[in-house]
């Protein structure tokens, strides 16, 4: 079976990506509905924590992927309109496409990286409040953070360099140590916080009397981060067999990333209304702050 080719690949990205970001919509559209209504089923009258909700460094931090994946998706929507539109043959659009320092190609690589960036801080915020802030804890993912940040800059420098015309960057051997290096990090960061906040949780529920909120909260972060580590993945895979399916994995993937970390604050905050007035859990007090905080 031949490889899908660059325009074939590009049209089927755009697609894709426009029913991910379709899905996206709906569940920031429905979490901010949730997280309106949550506090006051919980605790009527409290302006205070109402507001907290959309004031969190989890809801701005998701609220600001949201902007950028909006974003994303519009260049991509405008590069569809342009090249198969304005160029009017196929040879124009494959330049057009093939294009690395097209100033439409940049900006939607920053964003993608961008993407991926914050989708790495937020799954760190989340084990630096789960953990109390400790901070042997957070040494590893600080340091693939800051390597995915630079190996990010580095692509981005290295690709621009390239003359127009120029096969797509992501699959030049040049790019390939740092392309590869970025997705190792974000995939560290991922793996790494994702089970350092599990032994967490599993410690704090031996300890005390089980929270079906807490183990709900943990299964449904696990899930989350397994999707997004599962198209991290492909991307890369993707990526080193020099394939053209790699713009479908790698468009796409910061709408995965947004619905990954909307999965987490959507279904946990709804579970939380509902079971607003359930008896009180035995899990101290302090703990379920952490772990809310943390959503």
């Amino acid at each position: 079976m031949p490889d899908i080719t660059l325009l074939p690949a590009n049209l089927t990205a755009l697609i894709l990506e426009s029913c991910l970001y379709g899905i996206l919509l709906l569940l920031f559209l429905s979490t901010i509905s949730v997280l309106a209504t949550r506090r006051t089923m919980a605790v009527a009258g409290d302006n205070r924590a109402k507001r907290r909700d959309f004031t969190s460094r989890v809801f701005l931090g998701v609220a600001g992927l949201f902007i950028i994946i909006t974003v994303h998706w519009g260049i991509v929507i405008y590069r569809a309109f342009f090249a198969f539109t304005q160029l009017g043959n196929a040879t124009s659009e494959f330049g057009f496409y093939g294009d690395p320092t097209q100033p439409s190609e940049v900006a939607e690589l920053i964003l993608f990286f961008a993407a991926v960036l914050v989708g790495d801080a937020l799954i760190i915020h989340r084990l630096w409040i789960i953990w109390g802030g400790n901070r042997y804890v957070m040494i590893v993912p600080i340091c693939s953070l800051v390597g995915a940040f630079v190996t990010a800059f580095g692509t981005i420098y290295v690709g621009v360099r390239f003359p127009p015309g120029a096969r797509p960057y992501l699959f030049g051997i040049v790019t390939k140590p740092w392309t590869g290096a970025a997705c190792l990090c974000s995939f560290l960061t991922m793996i790494y916080s994702t089970a350092f906040i599990v032994i967490r949780i599993s410690r704090a529920a031996d300890k005390t009397a089980p929270d079906s909120r807490l183990m709900s909260f943990l299964a449904i972060l696990v899930e989350s981060a397994a999707l997004q580590a599962l198209w991290l993945a492909f991307t890369a895979a993707t990526i080193f067999t020099t394939s053209d399916v790699e713009i479908i994995a790698a468009e796409t993937f910061p709408a995965v990333i947004g619905i990954s970390n909307l999965l987490i604050l959507a279904r946990v905050s709804l579970g939380w209304s509902q079971g607003s007035t359930t008896p009180p859990t035995t899990q101290p007090t302090s703990w379920r702050r952490s772990t809310e905080d943390a959503v």
